[in-house]
């Protein structure tokens, strides 16, 4: 089902084009010029300015709080989606498999500060 969805939206966007190209040709002559002259615009200067440009300070703050407010959803949203996703350990594998994890590192650390302190030593030997 979901197969045959796809196929036809594809079709459709195939299709798309062609109906789109025969509208019209993009190489038609262009219609005639009309010939009419614009009438004059008359121009009257106003010595009071209404002050209508953008919003009331009121405004902007609510407009700010809803986007802050929003955004504050979105991140609350996801916090909580990624606490219940998050890997928990529950079984007793899980928990064996971590603590040979960190004794393995334990153990890799120690043979790494060995392996320096020798060489360290052999430093010391050689001046």
């Amino acid at each position: 089902m979901l197969r045959r969805f796809a196929l036809l939206i594809c079709l459709f966007a195939l299709a798309l084009p062609i109906a789109a190209h025969a509208q019209s040709s993009p190489f038609a002559p262009l219609p005639p010029a009309s010939t009419t002259p614009a009438p004059t615009p008359t121009v009257t200067t106003s010595n009071t300015s209404t002050g209508n440009g953008g919003l009331a300070g009121w405004q902007q703050i609510l407009v700010f709080g809803a986007g802050g407010f929003l955004l504050l959803g979105i991140a609350w949203a996801i916090v909580r989606d990624a606490r219940s996703v998050a890997p928990t350990i529950t079984t007793e594998d899980q928990a064996e498999s971590r603590e040979r994890r960190e004794e393995d590192i334990k153990r890799r650390k120690a043979k790494n500060r060995a392996a320096a302190k020798r060489s360290r030593a052999a430093r010391k030997r050689n001046r």
